[in-house]
């Protein structure tokens, strides 16, 4: 796809470098200068991922673990029934794959489902109103359920 980006072209994901190349996360449909928040739970203990996912149909992910540590790979949609793809690397070696197999209709939200190199399982939602899905029914904000405690997130 033209003006779709690959990991050749993609910032570098260490220090204040990476936080400067990442721009404001805005969606803006059909263009490949859109964003859609991702959040994600790696395993059960309290790590996640928060970041972006840059591009339309196709793109770029760049964020970073909740412990600090970058992370940068490639999305995909347009998969069988809808599903798209979403991998990344981050800095310390992890590698994390997802599969985005359903929408949340009331939200956006798409959801997604994966496992890491470490065999740990991935959770993930991604959508301009992810905080909106991620909030729980009289609560006053999202909450990220990546442990056994929900994690606050704004």
């Amino acid at each position: 796809m033209a003006g779709s980006a690959n990991a050749e072209s993609l910032p570098p994901i260490g220090g204040d470098e990476r936080r400067s190349a990442i721009p404001d996360c805005i969606l803006k449909p059909g263009s490949q200068q859109s964003c859609a928040r991702i959040l994600a739970c790696i395993g059960v203990d309290g790590l996640y991922f928060d970041g972006g996912a840059f591009g339309w149909d196709t793109g770029v992910v760049l964020g970073s673990r909740s412990d600090g540590v970058p992370c940068a790979g490639e999305w995909r949609s347009g998969g069988l029934f809808g599903s798209g793809t979403a991998k990344m690397e981050c800095e310390d070696g992890l590698t994390v794959g997802a599969i985005y197999y359903s929408q949340d209709s009331e939200t956006g939200t798409a959801l997604g489902r994966g496992s890491d190199n470490l065999g740990r399982g991935i959770i993930a939602w991604s959508g301009e109103n992810v905080l909106k899905y991620l909030t729980p029914d009289g609560r006053p904000s999202a909450e990220l359920p990546c442990g056994p405690t929900p994690i606050p997130i704004s």
